[in-house]
């Protein structure tokens, strides 16, 4: 498909262009992994997110849809992807936003440097902050101090990790007040980073190469994140699932020997960071980054084309996640809820055609990936025109529309067929997540089956070769 730049196609992703950019989201439920996302701008959901080709150990639209009016959003911003770092580098968590009320920060080590600018104060732990009017109000063990206005930073001294909000987190925290509260952030090394986040990501039973696969993999995403909001934003990722899911300071020896056992390495794909998205299981077929977790042309690259890719055999079939309900899914829904989720989905994101939707009577699949994997779904009404929305948009839509539930939770992927029944419009999907890039049920059962970490990542990210950066 790629290539074959048809008007109906062109029109496709000038819709897309319009919705924005959509990040992979982490889905961190024990009964299966996370989806991961890319950088958004403004901030948007994802599910969670890695290459084929040699990995080198080092280093039918009968009714094509019309392009909705672009919203009134500040202008797209296509960042490059970029070149592998030759040092490693940090990275900025948003780990929690907060009312501005009082919040205490600890640290084994017992002492902080506290500052904002040039200033700078060194404090016993813990300590406690609070943003006022004119900056920061800092008590701690044995005294107090004022701050003027500006990000201000806690540096443990030492390397211990921090404590806050019932968790340890390593790092440096800087604390940005905002009009309605304050962002908590912790700037720590990638290498650090990314322990919690494969703790979070993975089952602990999970076997060692699932594990160092997901390692290469979270790694390349976040550096291509890292990249994207360099001097945009006041942090880079968060740690939930609008990004890779991230549980701070953790003990986990899996988690930590295989981030040890890649120091460094990455995907990349004609020189560049391959933005190696991840979800818990594709179902089967996978999905393209490309119109669905982002609508950066640099994305559209092989590595992550996965509905371009044949559907997949032995892969989250297993038949330890065949049994769960995320591998086939249904899920029934008033075709009055889904009206009102698509009327105000549109209203919210400037989609007229959208937000004026009747009550469908039908929906059905207008368009699909070469491995079958649904593109975009065609709304059938009763006395109008259909209307056609991007199978991402639609589950999107829907699931933000379902008071409670919301999230990836009703609608577990994009990948379903709809049947109009008395009760509902009754959805029978499979697998869990946007589908793009690796699956990690299926690189779990990759790993079972004997293939090794580097084979996991050339099944999942085609084309791509696996370098060490630093």
């Amino acid at each position: 498909m790629a290539g074959n730049e048809g008007v109906a196609t062109w029109m496709r992703r000038c819709l897309i262009a319009a919705c924005g950019w959509v990040v992979a989201a982490s889905c961190s439920s024990p009964s299966a992994p996370k989806e991961v996302p890319t950088k958004a701008a403004p901030p948007v959901s994802m599910d969670r997110q890695g290459p084929t080709a040699p990995v080198v150990a080092e280093a039918p639209s009968p009714e094509p849809a019309k392009p909705a009016p672009a919203p009134a959003f500040a202008p797209r911003f296509d960042p490059p992807r970029p070149a592998p770092p030759k040092v490693e580098p940090t990275v900025r968590v948003r780990v929690g936003t907060r009312l501005r009320k009082p919040q205490s920060f600890a640290c084994p080590s017992g002492e902080f440097t506290v500052s904002v600018g040039t200033e700078r104060w060194t404090a016993a732990a813990p300590v406690r902050v609070t943003a006022t009017g004119t900056g920061w109000q800092v008590a701690a063990k044995g005294g107090a101090r004022s701050f003027a206005a500006g990000p201000l930073v806690l540096k443990p001294i030492g390397k211990a990790s921090i404590d806050w909000d019932g968790a340890g987190w390593p790092g440096v925290a800087t604390l940005v007040a905002l009009p309605e509260g304050l962002d908590v952030i912790m700037d720590v090394g990638v290498e650090e980073y990314l322990p919690g986040v494969l703790a979070k990501e993975l089952y602990p039973q999970w076997d060692e190469d699932a594990f160092r696969a997901q390692a290469v993999a979270a790694r390349s995403w976040v550096l291509v994140e890292e990249s994207r909001w360099e001097g945009r934003r006041h942090y880079d990722v968060t740690s939930g699932e609008s990004s890779q899911a991230w549980s701070g300071h953790t003990r986990n020896a899996r988690a930590r020997e295989a981030v040890s056992a890649t120091r460094g390495m990455v995907l990349v794909y004609q020189g560049t960071v391959v933005p190696a998205f991840y979800s818990s299981s594709c179902g089967g077929r996978g999905a393209n980054a490309f119109g669905s977790v982002t609508s950066n042309p640099e994305h559209d690259i092989p590595p992550v084309r996965s509905g371009d890719q044949p559907a997949r055999t032995g892969c989250c079939e297993s038949s330890s996640f065949k049994a769960s309900a995320n591998y086939r899914w249904s899920a029934t829904i008033t075709a009055a809820t889904v009206k009102q989720a698509i009327r105000e989905y549109g209203q919210r994101n400037g989609f007229p055609t959208w937000a004026g939707i009747d009550l469908p009577v039908a929906i059905d699949i207008a368009q699909t990936a070469t491995n079958g994997r649904p593109i975009e779904y065609r709304l059938r009404f009763k006395d109008r025109n259909p209307v056609m929305i991007p199978a991402a948009k639609l589950r999107e839509a829907i699931n933000g529309g379902i008071p409670g539930e919301g999230g990836s939770r009703t609608l577990k992927s994009d990948d379903f067929t709809v049947a109009a029944t008395p009760k509902g419009l009754v959805f029978t999907g499979r697998g869990f997540g946007h589908g793009v890039g690796m699956c990690q049920h299926g690189a779990q059962a990759t790993a079972k089956a004997g293939k090794s970490w580097e084979q996991i990542l050339e099944r999942y990210y085609p084309s791509a070769q696996c370098v060490r950066a630093w």
